[in-house]
């Protein structure tokens, strides 16, 4: 949620910042978009109350197969600058969790300081870093500290689909609508 919102906000703020208007996203075309529409509402389902009707295993089936639907609607709209850095991110946060049992490796330090309760080795979609951790470095190691509205941990890859949907967004405000030749 919290990648969501930032992303949102700072796309906005670009856009205007740079002259777009709101009403030009509506210009946008982007291809299979049911494709990100789905995988966002699988990850809802895999980390909501109801993953405990899916079990362990349940969950890391859903949680992959809306990574692999995140990967191809990156791949059918690489020609947007905006959705191949958010696709780079992904791909990150995609490696980190695939190398590391499934779960988004995060330190200690960073969950202590964005004040997020972590009582055993995993919850929701994070684990805990240790000494075996791989590709540490991609795993949440950046806080939104406790106290604010959108206190949480968050990752290099994070930051590219922050960026990505921002730039996407942002280019989208500002598209102008192509002229119509006047008729002789």
């Amino acid at each position: 949620m919290f990648v969501l919102i930032a992303a949102l906000a700072a796309g906005l703020v670009a856009g205007y910042a740079l002259g777009g208007r709101l009403r030009n996203i509506d210009r946008l075309r982007i291809r299979l978009p049911w494709l990100a529409i789905v995988a966002l509402g699988l990850q809802l389902v895999a980390f909501s109350p109801a993953r405990g009707s899916l079990g362990d295993a349940g969950v890391g089936v859903v949680h992959f197969v809306s990574y692999g639907l995140l990967v191809w609607f990156v791949i059918v709209n690489r020609q947007r600058t905006g959705i191949v850095v958010a696709g780079a991110g992904l791909l990150m946060n995609l490696l980190a969790i695939a190398l590391n049992g499934g779960y988004m490796p995060a330190s200690r330090h960073a969950l202590e300081v964005a004040g997020v309760q972590f009582a055993g080795a995993t919850a929701n979609n994070s684990t805990v870093m240790h000494g075996g951790t791989r590709l540490w470095f991609l795993g949440d190691v950046f806080a939104v500290p406790d106290g604010t509205i959108l206190a949480n941990v968050f990752s290099v890859g994070d930051v590219l689909i922050i960026a990505g949907v921002a730039i996407l967004i942002a280019t989208a405000m500002r598209t102008t609508p192509t002229e119509v030749p006047a008729a002789s």
